[in-house]
Order: structure tokens, then C-alpha cells, then sequence
């Protein structure tokens, strides 16, 4: 009897922890969701704000939109390899810009299905949103000069000889029409709602199970007591 209380009241505790774990992760991804939102919000309004030249920009903000008077430098493409378009297995087309200051700028151009793209001649303005270089995830390939999977700004430095910017620019015109443009900012889905939805209603099933257990405990308590009575 003893040892059934004890699991009785095991169980009953663990129950209530989960309870208030469910519970808690519910309130984190509402905390999420709020936040996910806010980020959505200021991506979204990202090509809202003034354009600045790049070249009046000592540190530009990361996410906001900058123009550049210069041209490209000829026999300095960059091909990001394994990168898809809407199904369809290519490439990345980088490009170093030369601006009119004397900077040198990575320029991510777009998307093309094949390598043999080169930039546009002659001096030309081009915009886009400034990007810092994501770390490489633990499934992407090495870099092998001159096979790149993933933006290197230091090492691309050294391999074209060149002090490029610590950022790159996502642009917003590929001015080629077999190039095309990458969106700088692929907007991550909110699923914070269904994700909050899912615990809390674990948490519901389990107090109606300790409910459960405490009114049928009850009862099989004051039916005890009756019987001896």
C-alpha cells in the first residue's frame, strides 16, 4: 500500500513537471513568434529607407540598401557552386565592383544555370542590400580555390589579391538576363504560433489526465471509507 502511494504521488509530481515544462516552451515560442515578427517587419521594409552611396559609408549597416558608381573588374568571377532556383541546380554569380572611391566590393549578381557569365563593361551603378558572410553550416564542402561553396571574404582576399570589404552586396539588378537576381533576404516562415498551439495542448491533455487521477482517487477514497463505515 505504501509502495503504491509512492508511485501515486512519483507519478503525479512528474506529471506536473511536464505540465509545467509544456507550458513553459508554449510561452517561449509566443516569446518567438513576437520576436520572428519584428525581424519579418524590418527585412520587409528593408528597400523602404534611403539609398546611400556606398562610398559616403564608412560601416554600413548589415540588411540596409546601398548604391555604388564604379565598374566591374574583368577575370575576377566567382562561382558559388550547388545553389538552386526554383528547383533547377546552378550557380551563384560573384563579381568584384571597383567604386569610384578605389573600394573593391564583393558583389553577389544572382543565379545562373551556367558559369560562362561575365559582368558588364564600362561604369554603371548598381544597388542592393549589404550582407556579412554567413560561417559555413557542418554539411558544406571545403573551399577549394577555385571551387567556392560558401563566401569567403578573407580568403577570396588573398586569393585575387585584393582588399575587398568586410561585407558583400546581394544586388538588386543582375544587369544580364541570363542572370538571375537572389532575393538578399529569404524570409524564414513564422510556425511560432503552431509550434506554442502544440505544447500548451500537451500540457491541457496531461492536466486532464492528473485531474483525472485525482477526482477517480477521490472517489475510490470515499467509496473506501464507506464501505468500511
Amino acid at each position: 500500500m505504501i509502495e503504491k502511494q509512492k508511485y501515486s504521488l512519483s507519478f503525479f509530481l512528474f506529471t506536473l513537471f511536464l505540465i509545467l515544462v509544456f507550458n513553459g516552451l508554449g510561452t517561449w515560442q509566443l516569446k518567438r513568434k513576437t520576436e520572428k515578427e519584428a525581424l519579418l517587419l524590418s527585412l520587409a521594409q528593408a528597400w523602404v529607407g534611403e539609398i546611400y552611396n556606398l562610398d559616403k559609408v564608412q560601416v554600413p549597416t548589415p540588411l540596409k540598401p546601398l548604391y555604388a558608381l564604379g565598374q566591374y573588374m574583368p577575370g575576377k568571377t566567382i562561382f558559388l557552386q550547388a545553389k538552386t532556383h526554383k528547383g533547377k541546380s546552378g550557380v551563384y554569380i560573384l563579381d568584384i565592383f571597383h567604386t569610384q572611391e578605389g573600394r573593391y566590393l564583393l558583389v553577389q549578381r544572382g543565379w545562373s544555370p551556367k558559369e560562362h557569365t561575365p559582368p558588364p563593361a564600362g561604369k554603371i551603378k548598381i544597388e542592393g542590400i549589404v550582407r556579412t558572410p554567413s560561417p559555413p553550416t557542418y554539411f558544406q564542402p571545403l573551399n577549394k580555390p577555385p571551387v567556392y561553396f560558401w563566401i569567403d571574404l578573407d580568403r577570396l582576399s588573398q586569393e585575387l589579391h585584393l582588399p575587398l570589404l568586410p561585407f558583400y552586396l546581394v544586388a538588386k539588378n543582375t544587369h544580364d538576363p541570363h542572370i538571375y537576381p537572389t532575393d538578399p533576404f529569404p524570409l524564414p516562415r513564422n510556425h511560432h504560433l503552431e509550434y506554442a498551439i502544440t505544447w500548451y495542448s500537451l500540457a491541457f491533455v496531461l492536466l486532464i489526465m492528473l485531474l483525472w487521477m485525482i477526482i477517480n482517487r477521490f472517489w475510490r477514497t470515499h467509496d473506501s471509507t464507506n464501505h468500511h463505515a
